[in-house]
């Protein structure tokens, strides 16, 4: 099995003339610069008489990944897709950051009883897959940032050809963060072997015309309702009694992460819920996951607008938490920001819904643009409304219902890691 099994080139050229992306000359530049890895990645896939040619090649010579950055809209995702497109499925993993680092964590914990149980988890990695690609690289977590430097030096010494997408230049991650010192060996090892490529000057691809659907509604529970009656089954007679003008009140409840959740009404294939009981409390990205994978439309109402102003409340853990004791905080009032933790589970929820083509459809108390009034998550948050904006287009919609026809979809599950 070759690991590379088409020319990149080729495959961006046939979809620019396909119409499924819109092509533009930084992009192109960009693809030039995957394909001589795709290139190099090849020459290191070699049979038997080419290992005897290359086996006295300095290693120096190659490059041990790519990060790609920029701001948001200018197609870092999709082009990560691409190269994924021309990698063998068996060879490589593609994930979500986040969704990498909760595998690590979760592996961590099975392998505990080994000497030095990071080394045996990126062993096993770098035997299974060849090409690792992440989507989303963003570090905010002490945890995570004190894992990374070993993590990515062990897969680089294995061999591990690492993809990254960011927001943000490699010297700029984890900015301000606390301990810092302790994540800048991982800046160093990215800057040392990774070749790093930045779409700064690309064409703001959030600009292009879509056709707009409403998916966003600015205190509209009818609307929702309406949206509900429609893309729920037939079958579940009982959401009639959920209209707003009834003044019946009907609280049911879903399961997930063997957690059970307050929900307004739900069916095999969508799910309505108030904000509250998804994004405040001990929620995390993990019922987001779950969320994604059991349901095709989400319907939420009553997202506040987050105004970044402290006030007091149940301090619970969630996808703000960093590593540590789990129980060390407990349920307990203190008075944090607590609007800036709802901001990072909606941000998470977000990015899961639209990584595996779920319809979101919203009842705000604002319109996009205002929904976040805060300073500390601004910049994510950028990444938020512009993924708010595609879903809410005919042609996100769209691709969401051919995704739902498909049988599987190799981005949305989860790797399988050696035993």
């Amino acid at each position: 099995m070759n690991l590379v099994t088409q020319s990149l080139i080729t495959l961006y050229k046939q979809h620019a003339y396909n119409s499924k992306l819109t092509a533009d000359s930084h992009q192109n530049e960009v693809i030039q610069q995957l394909q001589c890895s795709l290139d190099q990645l090849s020459e290191q896939d070699p049979t038997i008489a080419q290992q005897l040619r290359l086996k006295f090649r300095k290693r120096t010579l190659y490059t041990q990944g790519i990060y790609l950055w920029g701001p948001v809209g200018r197609g870092k995702t999709m082009l990560m897709d691409l190269f994924c497109e021309c990698l063998h499925p068996e060879k490589h993993l593609r994930l979500h950051f986040h969704h990498f680092m909760e595998m690590i964590h979760q592996q961590l914990f099975a392998n505990s009883g080994e000497r030095d149980p990071l080394s045996h988890i990126a062993d096993k990695l770098s035997h299974q897959y060849k090409v690792i690609c992440f989507d989303e690289f963003f570090v905010s977590d002490i945890g995570d940032a004190m894992l990374l430097g070993r993590l990515y030096k062990h897969l680089f010494r294995n061999g591990t050809f690492i993809v990254s997408t960011s927001n943000t230049k490699p010297d700029n991650l984890y900015h301000d963060g606390l301990h810092r010192d302790r994540f800048t060996p991982a800046i160093t090892l990215i800057n040392e072997q990774m070749k790093t490529i930045d779409l700064c000057d690309g064409l703001d691809h959030r600009q292009r015309k879509l056709t707009q659907q409403r998916a966003y509604y600015i205190k509209n529970e009818a609307a929702l309702y309406s949206i509900f009656q429609q893309i729920a089954s037939p079958t579940h007679k009982h959401i009639a009694s959920l209209h707003p003008k009834s003044g019946l009140s009907i609280t049911r409840t879903v399961t997930l992460c063997n957690r059970t959740i307050n929900c307004k009404a739900h069916t095999q294939t969508t799910i309505w819920f108030d904000f509250a009981e998804l994004c405040e409390g001990p929620r995390s990205s993990r019922d987001y996951i779950d969320l994604a994978s059991l349901n095709k439309h989400i319907v939420l109402s009553h997202v506040p607008q987050f105004t970044g102003i402290a006030k007091e409340q149940i301090k619970a853990r969630g996808t703000e938490d960093g590593g540590g004791n789990v129980n060390s905080t407990g349920l307990r009032k203190v008075t944090q920001n607590n609007t800036d933790d709802s901001a990072r589970r909606f941000i998470s929820l977000v990015d899961e819904l639209y990584d595996n083509r779920i319809n979101l459809f919203i009842s705000a108390e604002c319109s996009m643009e205002e929904l976040y009034k805060g300073e500390l998550l601004s910049s994510p948050f950028k990444r938020t409304l512009s993924r708010l904006h595609e879903m809410s287009s005919a042609e996100y919609q769209q691709l969401q219902l051919k995704a739902l026809n498909e049988h599987e979809d190799c981005y949305a599950s989860q790797p399988q890691m050696l035993s």
